[in-house]
């Protein structure tokens, strides 16, 4: 494990949620793979290839999927190195699959000079994805934080994956390219119609429910991350 890698495991039925927590901007990836299979999907990728490969490797998974949640740099910045690593194919919502080529805050601030890189599937609204001989992820497009964020849930378990759209008491940014505090106002509104018992892996900070999140039903169009 990386210097500075937290890691949790979390079993749902029979899913298994690997969740690292890898510098510097403490972002949450997750490794997804069910029991009995070896089947896996990553949900982001930040700057913990490193990491991720360590535990796909003691896991004895084998990735088919990286997929994220939205465009940005801190949660993107390793997909080439996992991809080549790995030969998952790479997923991101068509709206901010031009991201992958965009200098952004993030690239910056990490003295990232960002390769083009191409994703094989741009992902559409109310797609399913199919994990191990059960499990599908949906996906759930959330506009607000980026024009193409995404959520990502598994209905069998009640888990939701939720990148910057939806934090333990807050929720992303809407002052940056392409964001849309109108729109992000929607897409809280939109989780607020999953069961109050569903659990919320974000893309920062702690595992929360909507249950948890009641807060949203008074959200206003001011950013609260």
């Amino acid at each position: 494990m990386s210097a500075g890698t937290q890691r949790r495991s979390i079993r749902k039925g029979t899913l298994r949620i690997e969740a690292l927590v890898v510098p510097p901007f403490s972002n949450n990836v997750y490794i997804l793979y069910e029991d009995g299979a070896d089947d896996a999907f990553l949900i982001d990728v930040a700057m913990g290839s490193r990491a991720i490969l360590g535990r796909v490797k003691e896991l004895r998974v084998k990735p088919s999927l990286i997929i994220n949640t939205h465009g940005h740099t801190d949660h993107t910045a390793e997909d080439r190195i996992l991809r080549d690593e790995t030969r998952a194919k790479l997923a991101i919502h068509e709206l901010d699959a031009y991201r992958l080529a965009l200098e952004d805050e993030a690239s910056i601030e990490l003295g990232i000079v960002k390769e083009p890189i191409e994703p094989d599937i741009q992902l559409v609204s109310d797609q399913e994805l199919k994990l191990g001989n059960k499990t599908i992820l949906r996906v759930i497009h959330t506009p607000g934080h980026t024009e193409g964020s995404i959520c990502l849930y598994c209905k069998e378990e009640n888990q939701l994956f939720t990148g910057d759209t939806l934090f333990q008491n807050g929720y992303g940014r809407v002052d940056g390219l392409g964001s849309d505090s109108e729109a992000m106002k929607g897409s809280l509104k939109k989780l607020l119609e999953f069961p109050p018992s569903t659990d919320v892996y974000p893309g920062h900070g702690g595992f929360t429910t909507i249950h948890s999140e009641m807060w949203l039903k008074e959200i206003n169009s001011d950013s609260s991350e």
